[in-house]
């Protein structure tokens, strides 16, 4: 898989972390890879580590708690959601 950078804008780290969201829901998910499908973006170590959601969403941190399936590629483009990361 090709590296992919942080999407926070003007940050050149590596992305180590995959956000999802569910506006409906109002649910964040950190992943430790891609998911198949879905508006997803790469955060780096330390913008994933201070991500802080909005009052009135909750969080669910799924890293380190994935299989070892795969996973597809993510598609490059910009993000309107990363405000939601620190």
């Amino acid at each position: 898989m090709v590296a992919i950078s942080c999407a926070r804008p003007g940050c050149p780290n590596r992305a180590v972390a995959w956000l999802t969201y569910d506006y409906g829901a109002r649910q964040v998910w950190l992943h430790d890879r891609p998911e198949p499908a879905g508006d997803q973006w790469g955060l780096c170590q330390g913008h994933a580590g201070r991500l802080r959601v909005p009052k009135g969403w909750s969080e669910l941190d799924r890293r380190g708690a994935e299989s070892d399936t795969p996973a597809a590629p993510v598609r490059p483009g910009s993000n309107p959601a990363t405000k939601l990361a620190g």
